[in-house]
């Protein structure tokens, strides 16, 4: 038996925060790295000691992350998950340097961190898997449609789907680009891809003793671009047979590659067919879920496991229902464009628990108010989780706190996740990896409709002009708009997200008779302040809180969130882009630069390729034409809103259907 006595997180955000809270349960001393965007991040000035990495990819630097734990005196390090939590050259240094790895041993990781050897392991042991392509043979002709993979991560990156050969060379280059960047090795493969699937994943834990834990299953089937947003434990698809085939092959997994500590083993599951996807050798995202219904603390077991500690024969038995959602900085209306900017506030009301499996509700979360949401890391802000006795319960309890929270700043993908958790074919189990394509119309649709929209619009010109009346010197005590003879109504204008953003104008008054408001007929002031209102509409009373930011005021109700932008009633000039100009949707680096100037480019043809959050997102010419002017260079940083090209229309552009090519 060993003893950790200090411990070094290598990882940041929420992460770090949950191990953090597991050490301080078992008294053991914690030390933070951090990149010089994150100085001041939560994770840095909750732990005992932080160490100073560098710039933003230095997450990444082994040799630096083991300094650090020198330097500070650690004698433990838990790498958390993502950047260097499934490379075996860290484990190996980590243990090379004398301090205990709270993780897998790195022969373990080396097996499962290249995809397709571990297929061919797994295989002999008898789990059953996809066939592999290799595609850097020229001459193979895999069956289409494909699903090109990152042999190093997970995470959806590195990943693309191909439907047709001639997509398949730059979904192998994309691929590629993404994978180096987010894990730092580019090497990819292809399976077919198994459409309309379930992804199901069992827990696993392991002791140096010979004892292996299969900790039920995990669905992690509503996803986006191959990443996962909603997780639950028990599947509500999963038979109890289903169930004993599942977790006799993620054992039989951990027996073969000689596993110690916690790890997942994923599948997809269609019809009869069930198939090994991927082992990662490390704790997963969405391991609050298994947490809350086998009643246990993983990290605290990975932890007296690296310590030599042997679990008992058997598992707990599982009891009730829990979901997790991921909760992230990203627009799902705009190609679920990553968002970054200052979290103005963060809260989500009737939290038990934060990073432990207590209560109802559970918050893990990495940000908080006055948090800057950046471009250079994952866009998850916090992981929500509700337990229940049975899943309605759990998925209704989810949806609420998440519809409740009030999120100012980066838009989010909060609504999503509300429509998610209360459609009907999600709360029947109609759940698979297609679901969010399936319903997207639904799903996408903000939870405020345009009644709300109006309502929350006169609530936020009544808390600004009660904010008014609160800082006048004179008569400060009138409510705001109040004439004494009738006269003009006072008159506010607030302009909605997007391009072009919708105006919304708002006139009232407020006499000895109440509250006149054109359009808002029925609706009646009880109370304003400059921080909540509260409205009878039809009888029914309403209170909206308000928070009022330079530039833009948050509206949060029963009806929904809405942001609105203030109009000034004389702005100042606004700056003007050229006609056809290519802005940067986002903060982020040129990957790539597709044109030159004077190219003849085809509508929906990629220009320019911006990594911003690890991932690619790619910008396209809106239409047919000619690249003008080119501003973009590739490694070059750039800020939203930045001109990176102009595309000049001409007119028999339009008329030429061969202009430009794919």
């Amino acid at each position: 038996m060993r003893t950790i006595n200090r411990l070094l997180v290598a990882n940041r955000g929420e992460i770090a925060r949950r191990v953090f809270r597991t050490c301080r349960d078992l008294g053991v001393e914690t030390v933070a790295v951090f990149s010089d965007v994150d100085a001041d991040a939560p994770h840095v000035t909750e732990a005992d000691q932080a160490v100073r990495l560098g710039g933003p990819r230095s997450y990444l630097d082994a040799d630096a992350i083991v300094e650090a734990a020198r330097t500070a005196g650690a004698d433990a390090v838990h790498p958390g998950y993502g950047f260097l939590s499934e490379n075996a050259e860290f484990a190996r240094a980590v243990l090379d340097a004398g301090l205990i790895w709270v993780g897998p041993p790195p022969e373990a990781v080396a097996a499962m961190g290249a995809k397709v050897e571990a297929k061919t392991l797994l295989a002999a042991a008898g789990v059953p898997v996809l066939p592999t392509y290799d595609l850097d043979d020229d001459d193979a002709r895999p069956p289409l449609p494909l699903l090109v993979k990152a042999s190093a991560g997970g995470g959806g990156r590195g990943m693309r789907i191909v439907r047709a050969a001639a997509e398949l060379p730059e979904a192998v280059a994309s691929a590629r680009r993404e994978a180096l960047a987010a894990f730092g090795d580019g090497t990819v493969f292809a399976e077919p891809l198994l459409e309309h699937a379930r992804h199901i994943e069992v827990q696993i834990l392991a002791d140096a003793h010979g004892t292996v834990w299969a900790l039920g299953e995990r669905e992690c089937s509503v996803q986006r671009r191959h990443q996962k947003i909603v997780e639950e434990s028990p599947s509500p698809a999963v038979t109890p047979e289903l169930r004993r085939e599942l977790c006799d092959a993620a054992v039989r997994a951990a027996q073969a590659i000689g596993y110690v500590g916690a790890g997942t083993v994923e599948f997809l599951v269609k019809d009869d067919v069930v198939a090994f996807l991927e082992m990662n050798t490390r704790l997963q995202v969405e391991h609050p879920v298994t947490e809350y219904v086998y009643g246990v603390d993983l990290v605290r077991l990975q932890v007296e496991i690296a310590e030599g500690a042997p679990l008992p024969g058997l598992p707990p038995s599982p009891v009730g229902h829990a979901i997790e959602a991921r909760l992230c900085a990203e627009d799902p209306a705009n190609g679920w464009r990553p968002q970054a900017g200052v979290l103005h506030r963060f809260e989500v009301p009737g939290v038990d628990a934060e990073f432990r499996a207590a209560g109802t509700l559970r918050l893990d979360s990495g940000v908080a108010d006055g948090a800057t949401v950046t471009p250079h890391y994952d866009p998850m802000l916090a992981k929500v989780i509700a337990y229940a006795p049975t899943r309605a319960g759990a998925a209704r309890r989810l949806a609420t706190a998440l519809a409740r929270a009030r999120l100012h700043g980066p838009v989010t993908n909060r609504d999503l996740l509300v429509n998610v958790l209360r459609h009907p074919a999600f709360l029947a189990g109609e759940t698979d990896t297609g679901f969010l394509d399936r319903h997207a119309a639904a799903v996408s649709a903000p939870r405020a409709g345009a009644d709300a929209v109006r309502i929350s619009a006169l609530a936020a010109a009544l808390a600004g002009a009660a904010a008014n009346r609160a800082a006048a010197r004179v008569l400060g005590e009138l409510p705001g708009g109040w004439r004494n003879v009738v006269s003009q109504p006072q008159r506010t204008a607030f302009v909605l997200p997007g391009d072009p953003g919708e105006r919304v104008e708002i006139a009232y008054l407020i006499t000895r008779d109440g509250l006149s408001a054109e359009g808002f007929d029925g609706v009646e002031l009880v109370s304003a302040t400059p921080g909540e209102v509260v409205l009878s509409i039809s009888g029914v009373r309403r209170a909206f809180a308000v928070h009022a930011r330079p530039g833009v005021t948050y509206v949060d109700s029963v009806l929904g969130a809405v942001r609105l932008a203030p109009l000034e009633r004389l702005p100042e000039p606004a700056r003007q882009v050229e006609p056809g100009s290519l802005l940067a949707p986002m903060p982020g680096t040129v990957l790539r630069v597709a044109v030159e100037p004077g190219d003849r480019v085809a509508a929906g043809q990629p220009v320019i390729v911006l990594e911003a959050m690890k991932m690619e997102h790619q910008i396209v010419s809106p239409g047919a034409g000619v690249v003008a002017a080119l501003d973009a260079v590739a490694g070059r940083q750039v800020e939203a809103g930045a001109v990176l090209a102009v595309i000049e229309e001409h007119a028999d552009d339009n008329a030429d259907d061969n202009v430009g090519t794919q």
